[in-house]
């Protein structure tokens, strides 16, 4: 969800952040890692070759990953997983709900194929299944207490769009499939919570380029964790008898050695607030800052019809949406946009039907000091009014970050980062990056468009 931004002195915008990268750090070996390895029994049992693979806990975060089991050169197939063994619409419609789902988004078939087979001892994915989190750390799942802790972000907004529309779908769901259908979804395996845990899991385990069409869960494979400095990837492949068959490839982005963590990057054009929506990971020590802002051309503008009129010849419209990347230009059409937005007095000029052909490419560069300073004054009191809404200030999240009193990973962690990387780049393995008060972000937030 993106704020819009209608008043045409003021520039609202709600921002989550990012920062700076660093390399990963070496494991250490351990014997037991319970998820990891019920993952390993699947691909036994549906002989995967794993031989490339080992166990060991991450040095940071002591969470059991998966290692290189030895020297891995660049583009070297770390493992293949065949689409027989994925988890796809075509799974969900063969299986014991198949005539129930097949109308619906492949996505909910998959969500619902979860919760059926969810606990069925004979179920070919029970291992699958109960190697997935039972509290998935998606913001979907926090309580109202955490969620409070993301007052003023756009993060916010997301996940509360978010589970408003989840809700939504349950009771459509419920009232014209579940209901009418109880033998075949019963009330204490399908439920509002246990619905909400399959819609999560599926997001969580989509990743390009089996997140579109097809759809399809890929298990072994989504269990790499998510890092900005990936070192893996997924790459999509035929296979088979004339190439009909598909197998999911995950392989090394570059050399990788014996017993480095096995990463990859789960949205490389995505922000960090997206990841932790859909993903409920937030990489940290490596940041993707950013803005995702609307801006609205106001109806009651004296020259509405005449500035409307230039943004639709020039692919735009009413109203916009342009993504800021933290050290990053914005787009020349934003900047246009901003300027047409407050044009006033004599740059309306500008506005005549002589320069219609051009008019565009002047707004794209500054027009006047007047109007370059009304941009910069709705910028500022943008900042500042996106800045009020947060329930801490910079210099409080950043000493929780510094005086370690946060649990790595928990749910006050990511909301504290959250709050505070957008601004300073701070990060939980990593100094400092810009001001450390709200003044200097202020300023350095209007740096950005001038």
């Amino acid at each position: 969800m993106m704020h819009s931004l209608q008043n045409r002195h003021a520039v609202s915008s709600r921002c989550m952040g990012v920062g700076r990268s660093h390399s990963l750090r070496v494991c250490r070996a351990v014997q037991t890692a319970d998820p990891l390895q019920v993952v390993l029994g699947w691909a036994g049992s549906n002989k995967i070759a794993t031989d490339k693979l080992a166990v060991a806990n991450d040095l940071a975060t002591d969470v059991p990953v998966f290692v290189a089991a030895k020297d891995l050169p660049a583009g070297d197939a770390i493992l293949q997983v065949p689409d027989s063994a994925w988890i796809t619409a075509d799974t969900a419609q063969k299986s014991a709900i198949g005539k129930y789902v097949g109308s619906l988004e492949p996505w909910l078939q998959l969500a619902l194929l979860l919760l059926a087979e969810k606990g069925q001892p004979g179920s070919s994915w029970s291992q699958y299944i109960s190697s997935l989190p039972s509290q998935p750390n998606s913001p979907l799942f926090w309580s109202d207490e955490e969620l409070q802790l993301l007052e003023g972000t756009q993060l916010l907004e997301s996940v509360l769009g978010y589970k408003q529309f989840f809700s939504e779908q349950y009771q459509q769901l419920n009232e014209e499939l579940f209901s009418p259908n109880r033998a075949a979804f019963p009330a204490d395996r399908v439920n509002r919570t246990s619905f909400s845990w399959a819609v999560a899991s599926v997001r969580s385990k989509l990743h390009a380029p089996l997140d579109a069409d097809p759809v399809a869960l890929v298990p072994l494979a989504d269990a790499l964790p998510h890092r900005r400095n990936a070192n893996a990837a997924w790459k999509l492949k035929s296979a088979g008898i004339f190439g009909k068959g598909k197998v999911l490839a995950v392989e090394a982005t570059r050399a990788v050695r014996k017993g480095e963590a096995l990463v990859m990057d789960y949205g490389p054009e995505k922000l960090d607030n997206a990841l932790l929506l859909d993903h409920a990971v937030l990489d940290p020590s490596s940041n993707k800052a950013g803005y995702s802002l609307t801006l609205t051309l106001p109806e009651d503008d004296r020259y509405y019809a005449d500035k409307l009129d230039i943004l639709e010849r020039n692919g735009l419209g009413g109203s916009a949406s342009f993504s800021l990347l933290r050290g990053e230009e914005p787009a020349p059409e934003m900047m246009g946009f901003l300027r047409l937005m407050q044009l006033s007095g004599s740059d309306c000029f500008l506005l005549e039907s002589i320069f219609e052909a051009e008019v565009w490419a002047y707004l794209c560069q500054p027009v006047s000091a007047p109007n370059e300073a009304a941009v910069c004054s709705a910028m500022m009191d943008g900042a500042r009014e996106a800045l009020s809404r947060y329930c801490s200030s910079i210099d409080e999240d950043l000493a929780l970050l510094r005086d370690g009193g946060l649990v790595p990973g928990s749910r006050q962690d990511m909301a504290v980062q959250v709050r505070c990387r957008y601004i300073t780049g701070y990060g939980r393995w990593g100094g400092m990056q810009g001001g450390n008060t709200h003044d200097a972000a202020l300023h350095a937030s209007v740096r950005v468009f001038l």
